[in-house]
């Protein structure tokens, strides 16, 4: 085989994938369909488990901002939960392109290749088993074959994995400028009835520049088209924020991402999944950023075992996904989904902004530092089990719980 890996894909599972398999000593092979890495949406709000995975410190050109304080509010009724200093864990914004750059730049030192405006169109299989990918006009071969392409894979579509339940959720982002009063410390999540089934977050990088985006998750067709675009919802909180008025959109852009789970298979003969493409995200908050470098370090890790064992068979593969839905990250992943799919079927006949008011105005922010933090025990999830009624519970459990997977 010319290569041993091919991935298709530069989000941050395929970085990370790309960065751990080519510091193995593997002949990577790294296609995207974009011009560049940083064209991608990568997640950013994380805590120190990312940093430890990516292998950066708190206080390196990494890490754009640290918060002290994050703030939960409704944009309707002003209700609020605020997580503070003396109660907050270290909760950090990433360098979004910095870090995407320093995954390529060190895969690429030790040998990957990337190519860019590679459109992969199917996967290559002799029988049951992929050996490689056609992109564009051309072809190439590798003993394993990684999709880490996105919630929209080609490579999962052609080579026969299935989605289930599949449950997305639909994003845009813009970085801003010329803000005025940012308190560069706080982070917000907002809830409105124009924001949907989803939240808008702002997350200042200084005092002049923010990120606002939007995330929602289409309950049905028709409570979609009640609302308004994702676009007109950011134009309108602009102005309504006093900081952002005047501010100038320096740049946007969006994605996609699965919030019900991980997908019941995503490995085969000479083929995996990581990442989106798989499910390996949590919820909709910020795409999944730690879930994904932990799949992509594993699966980085079991590629080289399968290269060196010249084994890429069904049962080979398959040990990285058994060791990966084995960890603790995956089981959260899957516990976040199963609540997502009930926040979606509630909301097709009701009115899930009326839930997320009563956790407003009842949740208490030690509880929901626990869950921002990743950290939430039994007792937590009991002591809200007892103070809500069991279905706003599965809509609090869920749609907070999402934002602390984020950045385990």
């Amino acid at each position: 085989m010319p290569y041993d890996l091919i991935i298709a894909g530069t989000g941050p599972a395929g970085l990370m994938t790309a960065d751990r398999a080519a510091a193995k000593g593997l002949n990577t092979l790294v296609l995207e369909k974009r011009k560049k890495v940083t064209d991608s949406l990568m997640g950013e709000l994380v805590t120190d488990n990312a940093l430890k995975l990516l292998r950066v410190k708190p206080d390196s050109e990494y890490i754009g901002n640290k918060y002290t304080q994050i703030i939960g509010e409704s944009l309707d009724t002003g209700g609020q939960i605020v997580v503070g200093k003396g109660l907050l864990g270290n909760s950090y914004l990433l360098d979004e392109d910095n870090c995407q750059e320093i995954m390529r730049e060190r895969a690429e030192a030790d040998g990957a290749e990337f190519r860019y405006g590679a459109h992969v169109k199917s996967v290559v299989k002799e029988g049951n088993q992929v050996v490689g990918v056609k992109y564009n006009e051309e072809e190439e071969r590798a003993g394993l074959t990684v999709g880490a392409d996105g919630a929209f894979s080609r490579v999962s579509e052609t080579a026969g994995f299935t989605h289930p339940k599949w449950l997305l959720s639909y994003g845009i982002r813009w970085k801003l400028e010329n803000c005025k009063g940012v308190d560069p410390e706080t982070a917000y999540f907002y809830v409105a009835r124009d924001v949907g089934l989803g939240y808008l977050w702002l997350y200042p990088r200084s005092e002049t520049e923010v990120n606002l985006g939007i995330g929602r998750v289409p309950s049905s067709k028709e409570n979609w088209d009640k609302l308004p675009s994702l676009l007109d919802v950011l134009k309108k909180y602009r102005k309504h924020i006093p900081e952002l008025r005047d501010s100038k959109i320096a740049m946007q852009n969006g994605g996609v991402v699965p919030c019900a789970g991980i997908i019941p298979r995503f490995t085969d003969a000479g083929v995996s999944l990581c990442g989106n493409s798989a499910g390996q995200v949590s919820s909709i908050v910020g795409g999944g950023v730690t879930t994904c470098f932990h799949a992509g370090t594993m699966l980085a890790k079991h590629a080289k075992r399968a290269i060196d064992e010249n084994d890429f068979s069904k049962k080979s593969i398959q040990q990285y996904e058994k060791e990966y839905r084995g960890s603790k990250l995956a089981r959260n992943i899957q516990n976040t989904g199963k609540g997502m799919w009930a926040v979606s079927k509630y909301a097709m006949h009701n009115d899930p902004l009326d839930a997320a008011e009563i956790v407003l105005g009842q949740l208490d922010a030690k509880t929901l530092n626990a869950l921002i933090q990743g950290n939430a025990g039994v007792s937590d999830i009991m002591t809200l089990l007892s103070d809500f009624l069991p279905m706003v519970m599965r809509i609090g459990k869920g749609y907070l719980k999402s934002i602390a997977l984020s950045g385990l």
